[in-house]
């Protein structure tokens, strides 16, 4: 049996063009000034020694700034979204993951809000892995199915994958705006997606409005990969986010995957 472990990583590393004190009265000044933010953001990032990185909220200076910062050993990816100042990067170790190509889809559901998703074509060893990075829409957890747009994003997302070669392992990375219970989440439990850090607690990843919870996945292929998470700090809701020493509104959420 060929064994194959890869890290990947999710992280929403929060733009700055969103960045405004009112919606952050917990964080002090200085964890919102620009340039020390960048420089913690960008440290923050090379400690996570992943193979796959997957990005939001990334605009174009920070991912310039990300890829000079990790080198020429990452192949560097960017989608921008339409009509917004961000978008999605991937950067891939080039010693553990091959490029065959990427694209990306732009979602066409009734208020999408410009979202897209990245996705990268790869080559893991023997292993066909098909990596998607995105960031849905948000909407209320208590949202009619039918009319919930981050759900009717990930449906097409899918849908676009269930396109691929069967043996194909898929990996969902991103801030998919919506909590465990949520009907984003059914959908990809019942098209046979596992949530990576199922079993970690804590595992809330952001505290937005003084409601810690957790908003940032890594969905895989039920069946084709264990995952194992690395343990994340606690956050209660006067955790301040961004801070001195989270650079971002999220965490990232970092795990270990096995291929057997």
């Amino acid at each position: 049996m060929i064994v194959t472990e890869f890290t990947a990583a999710t992280y929403n590393v929060l733009a700055d063009a969103y960045v405004r004190p009112d919606r952050y009265p917990l964080s002090p000044p200085a964890a919102l000034a620009p340039g020390p933010r960048r420089a913690l953001l960008l440290a923050r990032i090379a400690a996570l020694d992943v193979d796959l990185l997957c990005l939001q909220e990334v605009e174009p200076a920070a991912h310039a700034a990300i890829a000079d910062r990790l080198g020429a050993a990452w192949l560097a990816l960017h989608a921008p979204r339409p009509r917004r100042p961000d978008g999605a990067s991937l950067f891939l170790r080039r010693a553990s993951v091959q490029l065959d190509h990427h694209e990306t889809l732009h979602y066409t559901a009734p208020n999408s809000d410009d979202q897209i998703a990245l996705i990268a074509h790869l080559r893991l060893g023997p292993h066909a892995l098909v990596v998607a990075c995105t960031h849905l829409q948000w909407c209320r957890d208590d949202t009619h199915p039918d009319n919930h747009t981050g759900r009717a994003q990930l449906i097409e997302l899918l849908d676009r994958l269930d396109c691929l070669p069967p043996t194909s392992i898929k990996l969902i990375a991103g801030d998919l705006n919506a909590t465990s219970q949520s009907p984003v989440l059914h959908a990809a439990r019942d098209r046979g997606l596992a949530l990576g850090a199922a079993t970690q607690r804590p595992w809330d990843t952001c505290n937005a409005n003084r409601r810690p919870r957790k908003l940032d996945y890594l969905l895989h292929s039920a069946g084709r990969l264990d995952a194992s998470p690395d343990p994340l700090p606690a956050l209660a809701r006067d955790t301040p986010m961004p801070s001195l020493r989270e650079p971002s509104d999220h965490l990232p959420l970092r795990i270990r995957f096995r291929v057997a």
